[in-house]
């Protein structure tokens, strides 16, 4: 009776976590400066992320192929470098759905990394997205404010657009693996890594 029994399915995606000093930073500001800014969800320190794709409900039996796939594309990648880029949002100007951090992808690996997956992960009937790649990380979530959002009023949320003075190269970081990430959408944090895809150093 028990092998009748289907496992559930997982929503899963793919994406390229953040380290502990970033997101170290991105929690100081949000300490900092979460009464300031009316928004209903704030993202948990340890979900902070850059996503490549959501695949959405997979069958457990199908991850397996999933992640061989997700490695045989690691593999052909090398680790390589991005920068914290400025702030945005996302929804209407004065009442946005999300505040983001942007990310600044000098030498186009992380879009070419994303084709690849997307490129990849057809094979299983996952469908790339028509609109164009915008790597950001989510920071909050559907401002509740009763005065109109105004972004100018945002403090610097990322050393790059910190005051001048900070040593050049500061808000770099290295990428050298993305992940397989399963949502448990009441938990906090609400993100748990299934698999680790490192490149080939």
């Amino acid at each position: 009776m028990d092998k009748q029994i289907k496992e559930q399915p997982m929503r899963l995606f793919i994406a390229i976590k953040l380290s502990e000093e970033l997101k170290s930073e991105l929690e100081g500001w949000r300490e900092q400066y979460q009464q300031e800014f009316s928004f209903k969800k704030w993202t948990h320190r340890d979900d902070y992320h850059i996503t490549l794709q959501f695949l959405g409900d997979v069958e457990p039996d199908r991850v397996p192929a999933i992640s061989k796939k997700l490695r045989t594309i690691a593999h052909q990648f090398h680790p390589f470098e991005l920068e914290f880029g400025k702030a945005g949002i996302f929804g209407v100007e004065t009442s946005p759905k999300v505040l983001w951090a942007g990310v600044i992808d000098y030498n186009h690996m992380l879009n070419q990394l994303q084709d690849a997956v997307t490129n990849g992960m057809e094979e299983f009937g996952f469908v790339k997205e028509s609109r164009p790649y915008h790597p950001h990380i989510t920071i909050a979530r559907k401002y509740t404010g009763n005065e109109p959002f105004q972004m100018d009023s945002v403090p610097s949320l990322l050393p790059q657009t910190a005051p001048k003075g900070q040593e050049e190269g500061e808000a770099f970081w290295t990428i050298n693996e993305f992940v397989l990430f399963s949502t448990h959408l009441h938990d906090r944090p609400m993100y748990e890594i299934l698999e680790s895809f490192r490149m080939e150093d």
